[in-house]
């Protein structure tokens, strides 16, 4: 069993991931472990994977949904091992809300968990891999205490190993927590080890990286394993390493175990926090009054006050947050308030300027033919776009997309429209349903439809 934080493709450093996949391909055809959790990896680092080790499979999704965000991917040899059930939670307070985040972490923290059938002895085991948060100690303690929580509700007769990056040493409360849990450090209940002295993040410098005392990727396991053999792999091509962090890879025996082949945990359902339902991208007058409309599907309030809606405006990369506009949410001279409580729905109108920063809710209201008994001031926010007529396109069939997006910088959901066609003609919308599981983009339910701000 092996974790392994790829170091993610994006990263500003000089050692790009084409440089680097190589190594990682053959650092594992060597060791040939049969399951790894893998830590940062984007989507194309995962499909790299996937075609270059056509001897493993692999189970997971981005941490912002879909492919969106860093992965906490397993990889297993089929070969040898046979997922029989697994799932995803977000470290949070909301578990099963896609990119939530609650405990002072500003990045989106999550685990994906599979519980893995030995085609050789039938026993199976738990496998879950996470990466923990590289700032806040509280979050890393919170994690900690849910992942735990989470394990009380597994079958206690199934064995339990987790991989990850824990971004803690051996000496942190979050470490002493896992502990505490009943989980082991494979790192120190091996028979025997190599490279046992060695701190996992080098960052490609230090090859000792500093130290024992340092060591932040760990693989934990509950006392029905049993570890033979636990090694800290420092493999490298003349001088460059695969990653920042050596891989951790554990050799061991898996105590007594269930056998069943049926589901052992209640896998509750994930979602998005909020949805968006329809969106006007080419409003009269040069889209004066084009908006983006907002659904709370959840049970508690939010308040959007800082959060921002995204505009990626290169088709060839929907979705990738240096390609966009980014535009605030907030009140307008005529909004009342900022939360959108459970199962209600806000408008944001897209003003731009210089046309639009001085209309009014009544000039709004006109161009949709409504009144205000049907979208009051409590239901219409605006965001402002810096630039001169800034706004949405709706009249160009490359493909666009929206998203919303937290005041931390999280993608939490988001549309594409105009993909090789239009999908509205002037003051036309487009609406959106749930969606698919485990994604945070949203279904097209309709093109060139009536629109109805405000009305779910």
């Amino acid at each position: 069993m092996m974790s392994f934080n790829l170091r993610y493709a994006a990263a500003n450093d000089p050692y790009p991931w084409e440089t680097r996949r190589e190594i990682v391909q053959e650092i594992i055809q060597e060791q040939q472990p049969d399951v790894i959790g893998t830590q940062e990896g984007l989507h194309r680092q995962i499909a790299d994977l996937d075609e270059a080790l056509p001897e493993y499979e692999w189970i997971g999704v981005g941490r912002e949904g879909g492919q969106l965000g860093e992965y906490m991917a397993v990889f297993y040899n089929p070969q040898r091992l046979k997922p029989l059930e697994h799932s995803h939670f977000w470290l949070s307070d909301t578990p099963e809300i896609i990119s939530s985040t609650t405990w002072g972490n500003r990045i989106p923290r999550m685990v994906t968990w599979v519980r893995f059938q030995d085609l050789q002895t039938n026993k199976t085991f738990y496998f879950l891999n996470t990466h923990l948060d590289h700032q806040s100690e509280i979050s890393r303690q919170a994690s900690a205490e849910l992942i735990l929580q989470r394990l009380s509700s597994f079958d206690p007769d199934i064995p339990v190993v987790i991989t990850g990056d824990f971004n803690a040493s051996p000496s942190s409360l979050t470490y002493s927590i896992f502990g505490e849990g009943g989980l082991q450090d494979g790192m120190l209940s091996a028979k025997k080890t190599v490279n046992a002295e060695l701190r996992t993040y080098h960052n490609y410098g230090d090859p000792t990286g500093g130290g024992a005392n340092r060591r932040i990727d760990w693989i934990l396991h509950s006392d029905q394993v049993n570890v033979l053999h636990a090694e800290i792999i420092t493999y490298n091509r003349d001088g460059q390493y695969p990653s920042d962090h050596f891989p951790v890879m554990i050799e061991a025996i898996l105590k007594k175990s269930s056998k069943t082949a049926e589901n052992t945990v209640e896998k509750p359902p994930i979602r998005t926090a909020l949805h968006i339902t329809e969106v006007v991208p080419n409003s009269h007058e040069r889209g004066n009054y084009n908006y983006v409309e907002l659904y709370n599907p959840g049970s508690e309030p939010i308040d959007l006050e800082g959060y921002q809606i995204y505009y990626y405006y290169d088709p060839q990369l929907p979705f990738d947050k240096s390609k966009s506009n980014r535009w605030t949410i907030t009140k307008d001279s005529y909004s009342t308030n900022t939360v959108i409580g459970p199962q209600e729905t806000k408008v944001i109108w897209i003003k731009k300027q210089p046309c639009c920063y001085e209309l009014g809710m009544e000039q709004f209201l006109a161009n949709y033919s409504i009144t205000a008994d049907e979208l009051g001031p409590d239901q219409l926010l605006a965001v402002f776009t810096p630039g001169d007529n800034q706004g949405l396109n709706g009249t160009s069939t490359t493909g666009r997309s929206l998203g919303l997006v937290s005041p931390d910088g999280a993608h939490l959901v988001g549309v594409q429209y105009n993909d090789g066609s239009l999908d509205v003609h002037t003051n036309q919308a487009i609406t959106y349903t749930e969606p698919e599981a485990l994604s945070s983009i949203m279904q097209k339910s309709g093109s060139h439809q009536q629109p109805s701000p405000g009305t779910p």
